[in-house]
């Protein structure tokens, strides 16, 4: 998939207001409830579907009704949603969203504010099973060497941030060495869950891993 959604380089910031953009001429998206495929409302979460002359024109060894609805459209396993002046704003894949007591929360979100933390290198945002909840909010965070960091203080300083749902129930320290990482240094996000939940003494069932 291609760029479908952007502003003008010299767009305000806060016309961006932290989202993607809106749709270039002629891309037209949609938000779809993921399971049923119904449009969804402005505003409202679900999945990203994209069609138009930026989108490729399929998957090789796939077909044509494989690749895209009745409709044309792309459905991109993305989360996200569309606000009310049609600026999407691309919540990360539906499978590394976090559903916690009700809520949804992106771990992107999370991780952009992160970084801003004095001590902190490197973090990763995840969701482990929990009994009430369904999944429990869990930042993993490699520190600065020689940085003092604890989990009160880290979530103190989200909280300036970010609603209080948002804000993760556990903070877990790792090294450098122990961030499960690929070839290319994307953290492997399912290794990292079973580390996290380890540490915290939570069971994972290798389905949910």
């Amino acid at each position: 998939m291609t760029i479908n959604t952007s502003y003008s380089a010299d767009t305000p910031v806060a016309q961006y207001a932290g989202s993607c953009g809106v749709p270039l001429p002629g891309n037209i998206l949609k938000i779809i409830n993921p399971h049923t495929g119904a449009v969804m409302p402005r505003g409202q979460r679900g999945e990203l579907c994209i069609k138009g002359p930026t989108l490729m024109m399929g998957y090789i060894g796939k077909t044509i009704e494989e690749t895209f609805d009745e409709e044309g459209y792309f459905r991109t396993g993305d989360g996200g949603y569309v606000d009310e002046v049609g600026r999407l704003y691309w919540e990360g894949r539906l499978t590394e969203i976090i559903k916690t007591g009700g809520a949804n929360v992106s771990p992107l979100e999370i991780d952009a504010v992160l970084p801003s933390c004095p001590g902190v290198r490197r973090a990763q945002t995840i969701g482990v099973p929990h009994d009430t909840l369904g999944e429990m909010v869990v930042s993993c965070i490699v520190p600065h060497e020689g940085a003092t960091l604890d989990e009160d203080g880290v979530r103190a300083f989200l909280k300036q941030s970010l609603a209080s749902f948002k804000v993760p129930r556990r903070v877990v320290f790792l090294r450098e060495d122990e961030m499960p990482v690929t070839g290319s240094g994307k953290v492997k996000v399912g290794e990292l869950r079973q580390l996290a939940a380890r540490q915290l003494g939570i069971a994972i069932p290798e389905a949910a891993a």
